[in-house]
Order: structure tokens, then sequence, then C-alpha cells
């Protein structure tokens, strides 16, 4: 099969990559996208609840009972969080103070963490919230502006009664 030489420099040619140039560029104009009001309140939630968790643990890992302060003190999952749903993610008794090693390096500790839940809350509520992980909800803006309302205000009690029910 004989290979005919392309045409350069004809006016087809260039009416043809004006054509693609402008629809290239029409198409590279992206609009940047606003942030979504619930990864805002997400944020916004995080911050409360991970300050609150560090306090009422004073600054002591859950699993290795050492001393974390700065950098080091960290807001860990004993069931982890991109498993378990909006309502252990927040869940007072799924959250506690760690090390960045026990945290990060460690993957948790799963194992430790949950023979430490349950030393201190007992088998039975332990079990509670591994049911829950597998209950469904859909989290809304509403859900979001509750939880931050009842961290900032209200008792532990308050707050396990509204994420179990």
């Amino acid at each position: 099969m004989k290979r005919t030489p392309l045409k350069r420099g004809t006016k087809e040619m260039k009416r043809s990559t004006l054509k693609t140039k402008t629809t290239l560029k029409t198409k590279t104009k992206l609009k940047s996208k606003s942030k979504s009001e619930i990864s805002i309140l997400k944020r916004k939630l995080w911050k409360i609840v991970s300050v609150r968790i560090k306090i009422r643990d004073k600054y002591i890992c859950f699993t290795s009972d050492k001393e974390v302060e700065g950098r080091n003190a960290h807001c860990g999952h004993g069931i982890p969080d991109a498993c378990s749903g909006a309502r252990l993610r927040y869940h007072p008794k799924n959250l506690h103070c760690q090390s960045y090693n026990e945290n990060i390096n460690l993957g948790g500790n799963g194992g430790e963490y949950y023979r430490r839940q349950v030393k201190k809350y007992g088998q039975e509520t332990t079990d509670n919230l591994y049911t829950l992980k597998n209950t469904f909800m859909k989290a809304d803006s509403i859900y979001y502006k509750k939880l931050i309302d009842l961290y900032k205000n209200a008792t532990w009690e308050d707050i396990e009664h509204y994420l179990e029910s």
C-alpha cells in the first residue's frame, strides 16, 4: 500500500487545527469546585471531637498508657472510621487518645485496643459497639450540626444516646 504525503499548510489543515485549539481551550476552563457543606461540617466536628477526647483521656495513650503531647497526641478509633460509618466515627466509646506510634505506625493496635475496651466498658457494651458497625444511616448536614452542638454543650451520655438511637 502506497502512502500519500501529508499536505501541510493548506487552508483545510489550518481550519481543522483552529477548531481543535478553540475546543481544547473551552474544555480546559473548569470552575474550581467549592467545598460542600458536609465536608466543612465534618472537619469542624472532628476538630471539636478530637480535642474533647484528648482532654477526657488526660493526654494518656489508651493502648500504651504513656503520656502524649503535641503532635504525638492523636484521637484514635477502636473500630476504624473507614469501615464504621457515621455513628461510630464520632462515638465516645470508640474514640480514645493514642500516641502517633500506636495510631499510625501500628494501625491503631486493634487487638490491645479491643482488650482495653472490654476491660473499661465491659463485654456487652463493646459488643453493642460492634453491632452498631453494621447499622447504616444517612448522615446529612442536620446530623453533623446536631453532633457539633452536642459535643460543644452536652454530656457524654447525651452524645452516646444520640448516636445509638
